[in-house]
């Protein structure tokens, strides 16, 4: 009997321990510091401040902020010597995979990449392929540019009619099929001038207009080549003399996009004049007039030079536009032995990143960052083979010496180009230099 009592003692005692463990962990919940416990605050409001602290935790979550990052690229021109290197007599196929695959990895990592296609894709049955004054590439180009990271294709251009109106509706197919957003031109009038694509939860508008000329007809033009009317409406062009109503073009697209719910707005511009390392007066004046309609970024291309970077106020002074008047040539077989500009060997790798901050929905935009790159060449197997590499890096084991000396001096040419403007600006600023 004693035994059974001594047992049933022993259990109360553990049982009242563990009671008194539990009340002193509920306890160091309602009150968890001396200062609570000898000021007397009730349990209510101590759980009351413990959910305040949650609902903190959980702002701050959603209070994060998403960025992404649009990378762009100049021109992109397969001259002649580029495509006789690129042809594979014994497969009778063209491959341009090698002539990116330095600056894929940079591409790749881009949330939205976006290129300027200066040629056609407009088949070889009725129209053999060509360089220069006359683009027609093989489809596998654009096979190698998917392949290399492009989103995004421009192609309103002085190039876009080399091969006439079938040209022009093909080379858009052949891009459309293998899947890039075409900017600058249309398939039909009922379609839009522009893309918005939702990148990460931010609704990008991106949209491309290229320069005409008045042609021996009178009509508008493209490199020598009337547009007929009924094609001329579905290109997003401008005239020098017609800008103003041209700019009021662009304002409406603007509206437009921003009606359907485009968060940053980007435009990609083919304008200026060939091989002048500054802006002339319709690029700046286009530019301060989009800036003044609160546009987010503006890409350049067409002088086949680069052109310096700049951040634009608009005019009420409320807001930045960042503008690259030329990013240069990043694919051509233009080089000094060749046409004795050394400035068309260099290009760029443009980055802006755009930051949205997910609860208040607020969109900033980061002064623009950009890779120097530059077109190397070297001879194998009697070819002449054309890639575009960083030109940040003079110890390559795909460099000679000679390459190493020139792209040293490539990069000094960049520099001192593009961030002649804003000293903000600052070269490299987004490179991964351990890959």
């Amino acid at each position: 009997m004693k035994n059974k009592l001594g047992k049933i003692l022993g259990l109360a005692i553990i049982i009242i321990i563990l009671l008194a463990l539990l009340i002193g962990k509920n306890e160091k919940v309602l009150f968890n510091n001396k200062e609570n416990r000898d000021e007397g605050i009730a349990s209510e409001e101590i759980e009351e401040d413990y959910n305040n602290k949650n609902e903190e935790n959980i702002s701050e979550v959603v209070n994060d902020i998403n960025t992404i990052e649009i990378v762009a690229t100049g021109d992109i021109l397969i001259h002649k010597e580029i495509l006789e290197t690129q042809y594979n007599s014994e497969t009778d196929e063209y491959d341009f995979n090698n002539n990116f695959k330095y600056i894929k990895k940079y591409l790749e990592k881009a949330d939205l990449a976006i290129g300027n296609l200066e040629t056609t894709l407009s088949g070889i049955e009725n129209y053999g392929f060509s360089g220069y004054p006359s683009f027609n590439s093989p489809d596998s180009l654009a096979d190698a540019m998917k392949s290399a990271g492009y989103d995004i294709v421009a192609n309103m251009n002085n190039h876009c009619l080399d091969r006439d109106v079938n040209g022009y509706y093909r080379t858009r197919k052949t891009l459309v099929d293998r899947g890039f957003d075409v900017i600058g031109t249309r398939e039909s009038i009922d379609d839009k001038r522009y893309i918005i694509k939702d990148v990460k939860g931010i609704n990008v508008g991106v949209i491309s207009y290229g320069y005409t000329m008045t042609v021996e007809d009178g009509n508008f033009g493209v490199n020598g080549i009337s547009i007929p009317y009924d094609l001329l409406q579905l290109m997003n062009y401008y005239h020098p003399d017609t800008l103003e109503n041209d700019m009021l073009n662009m304002k409406e697209q603007i509206e437009l996009m921003r009606e359907d719910g485009a968060e940053v707005i980007v435009f990609y511009m083919h304008w200026g004049d060939e091989y002048e390392l500054e802006p002339n007066d319709i690029q700046k004046q286009i530019a301060q007039f989009l800036a003044d309609e609160k546009v987010d970024i503006i890409f350049g291309t067409h002088p086949h030079s680069l052109q310096p970077i700049d951040m634009i106020q608009s005019s009420d002074g409320s807001s930045d536009t960042a503008v690259v008047y030329s990013m240069g040539n990043f694919l051509s077989s233009q080089r000094t032995e060749r046409i004795g500009n050394p400035y068309t060997e260099d290009g760029a790798i443009v980055s802006v990143k755009v930051n949205k901050d997910m609860e208040t929905n607020e969109i900033t935009v980061d002064i623009p960052t950009y890779i120097p790159t530059w077109v190397n060449w070297y001879g194998k197997d009697a070819k002449l083979f054309y890639e575009v590499v960083p030109a940040t890096i003079d110890d390559a084991d795909y460099l000679t010496e000679e390459g190493r000396e020139r792209i040293k001096e490539s990069f000094d040419r960049t520099t001192s180009v593009i961030e002649n403007y804003d000293e903000a600006i600052e070269v490299n600023k987004f490179i991964d230099t351990d890959n």
